[in-house]
């Protein structure tokens, strides 16, 4: 009993102190993390601001002109010899003071610490640039300062020479720089470099704004430490008062249970003391132990019932065996009508469980018209294959009489939708064949739409989408749509239910109506049968190790003509 104690208490310790840690870590990272990306956002969008003043300018003028000659010319103008300074010169050097005031004036306006514009020397390792404008804030003596024009500076780290050679030789538009430590030279920063192109897109500077972020690395510092220290102190004492408590009013009264059901275990006869009356006052003990006690009465009961039920199970897979097996000789067979040299027609019905809700059929109304039918019941199991063998014998019934493919199908809705209170419908496509002419009378009653073979042309298998209706029994009434087209000898039509087109890989993905036509074709020569296992083969492969979770049924049919 101590050792539980010491178990469930020591546990907690640990348990919520590792939470603890995380949390503090997590919140810590988060806090980091919403800092940075509000001061990464805002360095960004002064950098972009700055680099759309100063895009498509000829720093290359600027650099011929000189820092010397500048300064002259600003003299000349402030003691207004205006005659001696070329218009040229004077245009290049006004647009250059105007680029550097208004740079200066963001850098100043936004708090940014280092603000330049730097062509960077390849020969070099682009460890060194010069200095077409550089502004540095300096703090300690609150004055600005800046670099002279043409002037070379190095670079302090691999960070930043790489970062230079992205934007000015790879093309890189932006490339961000974040230290958090700093150096004996620098302070902790973060920089963005951009490129700067002329008006051909050619790299001729790059644009690099800098922000100190030594105050927020000192802030997220002080509120780790913090953070994490009064969470700790506060947690510990938290988790040593609950450890205290739990083992008065849950250690002990699980120790009284774990007792009785050892005992219980080992004897198999219910104790004359209730577990309840001795367990405390703790809710959910008490719960538990008047399951132990509801438990240890209702074991034996619980033995047989489950061996009634296992007898039972039993006899149900005998029964789901038997229906399948009905079910399965309920589907006609290709070779009951092999003797007839106008056709060949192969089908095949694998269900999802024991029975299924796909049908299909094919049979002759007279010795020129065949019938040729797929169907899928909105349901599988047991009430499914119910449904379908109404439907199937319904169809069939109707279809020997005579008449079209619509009349056939209005037939069936109107019985089928008289008793249905469970609101199950069917989907389905008839196709009335001439063995003569190779005329089809065909009615979709919002079936997938059938596969088709010309052979008279090269195109292979296709979907042919032609007018569809609405599942039978869906919307009771509101009437279908039957269609023609004619087969040619050597035509062939293949037909399938939705647990084709939409088997499920591992990933997720569908077999579809691409994978379908593309196994279709792959050899067009094929016997009917043959066909159907090659297509039962491509779903099985893409399935792979995933359950099938639908009936698949597969009816293909060549017409040969007379």
């Amino acid at each position: 009993m101590n050792k539980l104690s010491v178990k469930i208490i020591g546990s907690i310790i640990i348990l919520v102190t590792l939470i603890t840690v995380i949390l503090t870590i997590f919140s810590y990272q988060i806090f980091t993390k919403t800092t940075q990306k509000e001061m990464t956002a805002y360095v960004e969008e002064i950098a972009k601001f700055a680099s759309m003043d100063s895009l498509h300018r000829d720093f290359q003028e600027y650099l011929d002109m000189g820092d010397d000659r500048i300064r002259e010319v600003c003299e000349l103008v402030y003691e207004g010899n205006y005659d001696e300074v070329p218009e040229e010169e004077f245009e290049t050097i006004t647009d250059y003071l105007s680029m550097k005031a208004r740079l200066t004036n963001l850098c100043v306006s936004q708090g940014i610490d280092q603000m330049g514009i730097y062509i960077p020397d390849e020969s070099k390792g682009y460890t060194e640039a010069t200095v077409i404008f550089a502004m540095m804030k300096d703090y300690e003596q609150n004055e600005l300062s800046f670099l002279p024009l043409g002037s070379t500076v190095k670079l302090y780290s691999q960070k930043e020479y790489t970062a230079m050679r992205k934007t000015w030789y790879e093309g890189s538009e932006q490339e961000l720089i974040i230290d958090y430590d700093g150096d004996e030279e620098t302070k902790p920063y973060l920089s963005v470099f951009r490129g700067l192109y002329d008006v051909y897109d050619n790299p001729v500077g790059v644009l690099v704004v800098t922000r100190d972020i030594t105050d927020m690395v000192d802030t997220w510092r002080r509120y780790l430490i913090g953070s994490f220290s009064v969470v700790i102190a506060i947690t510990l004492i938290g988790v040593i008062m609950l450890g205290l408590y739990l083992r008065q009013r849950v250690v002990k009264p699980v120790g009284i249970i774990t007792k009785e059901s050892h005992r219980f275990a080992k004897e198999s006869i219910k104790s004359e003391n209730e577990l309840v009356d001795n367990v405390g006052k703790v809710t959910e003990i008490r719960i538990l132990a008047e399951s132990i006690d509801k438990m240890e009465e209702g074991t034996v009961e619980n033995i047989n019932e489950i061996s009634r039920m296992s007898r039972e199970s039993e006899r149900m897979d005998t029964e789901l065996a038997l229906a399948a097996n009905l079910q399965k000789s309920a589907l006609p067979k290709g070779e009951k009508l092999s003797e007839r040299r106008e056709f060949d027609v192969a089908a095949s019905m694998s269900p999802a469980r024991e029975v299924g809700g796909d049908f299909y059929d094919f049979f002759l109304i007279d010795d020129r018209h065949l019938v040729l039918l797929i169907a899928d019941v909105s349901d599988k199991g047991v009430g499914a294959a119910f449904f379908m063998a109404v439907s199937k014998t319904l169809i069939k019934a109707r279809a020997s009489m005579g008449g079209t493919a619509l009349e056939v199908i209005t037939f069936a809705e109107e019985r089928l939708s008289e008793d249905n209170e469970e609101g199950m419908f069917i989907t389905a496509w008839l196709g009335i064949i001439d063995l003569m002419t190779g005329e089809v009378n065909a009615c979709n009653a919002g079936h997938n739409f059938p596969a088709i073979l010309k052979k008279d042309t090269e195109e292979g298998y296709r979907i042919e989408k032609t007018v569809h209706g609405p599942p039978i029994c869906f919307l009771p009434g509101m009437g279908f749509e039957e269609y023609n087209f004619r087969l040619h000898p050597g035509d062939r039509i293949f037909l399938y239910t939705d647990g084709v087109t939409e088997a499920k890989a591992e990933n997720g993905d569908r077999f579809g109506n691409d994978r379908l036509i593309q196994a279709l074709n792959e050899d067009r020569t094929i016997g009917d049968e043959s066909l159907i296992l090659r297509v039962k083969a491509a779903v099985d492969h893409f399935a792979g190790e995933e359950p099938q979770f639908d009936d698949i049924t597969l009816v293909s049919f060549t017409y040969n003509g007379v």
